[in-house]
């Protein structure tokens, strides 16, 4: 007996000596400054973070998972997921505790999904894999141009994806790289590229068949940086969320509404500097910063889709002329990109160099398209920790 309690004595002074780390949930009563007065961290933690930072903070949501490693009884970090690629790191160090934005480790599984319909796409998905993901990423791949709600028996659906993984769970939606639907016998592939837009294997987009409700709001010579949850900061030096589109233009060009509403703030935002806000429609609203200058309207003021309401410009936090664009829904950012376009483009075809990158993204597809379709059986996402829907004989992805 006295040798067991020995044991266990020793086995308890080993664990207090090394890290544990403990899983828990974010409550949805629990507020960033409750939860950091709940584990006696100073709150200075929050107010030192400048405005983008503490903005992110409130993408945290309830039932959201994050971690505490304890060590010696004492918090040495603290992981707090806030996107799908970014968690807020809080290390205790000896002058008390630090706070940083790094990205998030994961590991990336790709998958295969191919079924043959019986009572239509979204049940027979739902009923494969026991989520509704599936079909609206298939929503977002076509833009609602294809009847995807007239599929009968006897169609098919092949969907390749990758999913990314934390602690052997998945823990974001799937992201469709390529897919196939047959509607009466005939084809429509979708491929994914570098736009997050969607276009068929000769390049022509998926549009939806009614007018976009959001114009791009600049006349840009590029895309300077795209929307992320996670991005390196060239003049900061440290990863941040980059909640919005950097639409790099010529000093001066004019900014336009990208859809009408009620300007609800003009002034300086910090890093952002002159800074236009909108309030639309549907618990949305858009962000129009680094300007050089204002147009006329003032705060208040309800302006149309395509007004002027400033000029591109380098001020507050900027390594150059552009515009940086957000779109928030319910206080939430979201990806501009899915949702802007053109106004004057009926039919958008991809053109020499993105052109031959698709034709390289097709050819790759192609004999894993046909492997599939030579397989009588369905193949389905499945929980488990081996390797399920992959080819040995296909080139890998």
């Amino acid at each position: 007996m006295r040798l067991t309690l020995l044991s266990i004595v020793i086995l308890l002074t080993l664990l207090t000596q090394h890290s544990i780390a403990k899983e828990y949930k974010w409550n949805n009563k629990l507020t960033f400054l409750g939860f950091l007065k709940k584990y006696h961290i100073p709150q200075k933690i929050y107010y030192n973070m400048d405005r983008e930072d503490r903005e992110l903070i409130q993408e945290i949501k309830a039932g959201q998972s994050y971690t505490i490693n304890w060590k010696k009884g004492k918090i040495s970090t603290i992981n707090i997921p806030v996107s799908d690629e970014l968690m807020l790191q809080i290390k205790r160090i000896k002058q008390g505790y630090i706070a940083n934005y790094v990205p998030i480790p994961y590991k990336l599984i790709e998958k295969t999904i191919s079924i043959k319909i019986k009572n239509g796409l979204d049940k027979d998905l739902y009923r494969a894999t026991k989520t509704h993901y599936y079909y609206k990423e298939i929503q977002e791949v076509y833009s609602k141009a294809l009847p995807l709600n007239k599929m009968k028996k006897g169609d098919r659906v092949i969907i390749f994806y990758t999913q990314r993984y934390r602690h052997n769970k998945p823990y974001t939606s799937p992201k469709i790289e390529a897919c196939l639907i047959e509607i009466n016998k005939k084809p429509y592939y979708g491929f994914l590229m570098d736009d997050n837009k969607y276009y068929d294997s000769m390049g022509v987009k998926y549009q939806r068949t009614y007018t976009t409700r959001f114009i791009i709001p600049v006349n840009y010579k590029r895309i300077s940086s795209r929307f992320t949850q996670s991005r390196y900061h060239p003049i900061l030096h440290r990863y941040r969320a980059h909640l919005g589109i950097d639409y790099a233009a010529r000093r001066g060009n004019r900014i336009v509404a990208s859809s009408s509403g009620k300007i609800v703030f003009k002034g300086w935002k910090g890093g952002y500097g002159r800074v236009v806000e909108i309030k639309h429609p549907g618990g949305i609203k858009t962000l129009y910063a680094h300007m050089s200058r204002f147009g006329k309207y003032n705060r208040g003021s309800y302006v149309k889709q395509g007004q002027v309401i400033g000029y591109v410009g380098t001020s507050g936090r900027s390594t150059g002329p552009h515009l940086h664009f957000g779109l928030y829904k319910n206080g939430h950012a979201i990806n501009p990109a899915r949702y802007v376009a053109k106004r004057q483009a009926k039919k958008i075809k991809l053109k020499g160099r993105q052109y031959r990158k698709l034709r390289k993204i097709v050819l790759h597809f192609r004999p894993q398209f046909r492997e599939v379709k030579r397989r009588k059986n369905n193949i389905v996402k499945k929980e488990s920790s081996k390797c399920l829907n992959c080819f040995k004989r296909l080139p890998p992805r």
